[in-house]
């Protein structure tokens, strides 16, 4: 249960991005789900840090980025869901720097805009960069790894950066499952290149999509993991 004091203040917050009883089904990409008895929009760290340290462990709280990988239940969710919104893109010569909320696709389409390369291959991923961080996502032979020059995240109420080697990334897997870390942002080193060559690159990689998923459709983009080859496997 969230109490009337927790209620007010997160209102105090987020305004009218302080929402009650909102179905989770608009924001999943299964299209299913109840309603959260709180939902509030994060549009900057400030209010994110400020409403975590308000409702602190007298209520559950869900992280929501996409929607893209979760399945809510029907029951719905009696605690507080923050969407992350974080959704500013910035640039230090070939790193781009974007908040967890940005989405993939927009990441890679902005890159190849400023003629960066190494993240054609999430041209077409699902999702909000911060989840591509936690899952250590990929396709079409890349992967969050690749490029990944270090995130800042939320533990313990403070900000702090981890490099590509304390996230322990392997195949969709990263340190961020394994925690109550929260992805505020990534740096992503990239490279230049031929901004018509990255472009064309991608909308090959959209072609390939197009043909083997329906697009149209609530789905998680992929259901499957590769199977794992491991030194003690048959």
């Amino acid at each position: 249960m969230i109490s009337n004091d927790c209620r007010i203040k997160l209102k105090e917050i987020f305004t009218d991005r302080y929402l009650e009883n909102e179905p989770l089904s608009r924001h999943i990409n299964f299209r299913v789900g109840g309603p959260a008895a709180v939902f509030c929009i994060v549009k900057n760290i400030n209010e994110l840090t400020e409403a975590l340290s308000i409702i602190g462990d007298r209520c559950n709280h869900f992280i929501l980025g996409g929607g893209t990988n979760v399945l809510a239940s029907d029951r719905g969710f009696d605690g507080v869901v923050f969407k992350i919104s974080l959704n500013s893109v910035d640039f230090q010569k070939t790193d781009m720097i974007a908040e967890a909320g940005v989405l993939s696709v927009v990441a890679a389409r902005i890159a190849a805009e400023h003629g960066l390369s190494g993240l054609e291959w999430a041209s077409t991923l699902p999702g909000t960069v911060g989840g591509m961080v936690r899952g250590n996502a990929g396709c079409f032979g890349g992967e969050a790894k690749d490029v990944i020059k270090y995130v800042r995240i939320i533990r313990a109420g403070k900000i702090i950066k981890l490099n590509n080697k304390d996230l322990k990334f392997s195949y969709r897997h990263s340190l961020i499952k394994d925690t109550n870390d929260i992805v505020l942002e990534a740096v992503f080193a990239l490279q230049r290149g031929d901004k018509e060559e990255i472009k064309k690159k991608m909308a090959e990689i959209m072609v390939a999509r197009k043909k083997s998923q329906p697009l149209k459709s609530g789905t998680a983009g992929c259901t499957f993991k590769n199977y794992e080859i491991r030194d003690n496997d048959d």
